[in-house]
């Protein structure tokens, strides 16, 4: 009965997130993705998004695990990384070049080295 509550209790969350992201939601776990050619913008966009996903976390009494939040930046092959700077209130989130995600390691340049 646990998990199924947390989900009624969570269905709300993507009506708060701008048009300009997609949240991907599975169990406990949330994903937000957002895209732009504009390095800026993509900056601006998700401090925008985690900001408002901050505070409806804040508003339902729910705390955000910041040692298991991160940031990742899919980058193309022939472009170098370029640096971003993600935070949730004054504390800058952890980017990460390969992370887990639902029982896959991907990483930042979609390689699948680390899976494979």
């Amino acid at each position: 009965m646990g998990p199924l509550l947390f989900l009624i209790y969570i269905n709300d969350l993507p009506t708060v997130i701008q048009p300009t992201a997609n949240l991907i939601m599975f169990a406990d776990d949330t994903s937000i993705f957002t895209k732009t050619h504009d390095i800026m913008q993509l900056q601006s966009n998700l401090n925008s998004v985690i900001g408002e996903t901050n505070e409806w976390f804040q508003n339902n009494q729910i705390t955000l695990n910041l040692d298991k939040t991160f940031f990742m930046h899919f980058i193309n092959k022939n472009i170098g990384n370029s640096e971003i700077h993600i935070k949730i209130g004054n504390k800058n989130i952890t980017t990460a070049n390969e992370i887990k995600f639902l029982g896959l390691i991907i990483d930042d340049r979609l390689s699948w080295k680390g899976h494979i």
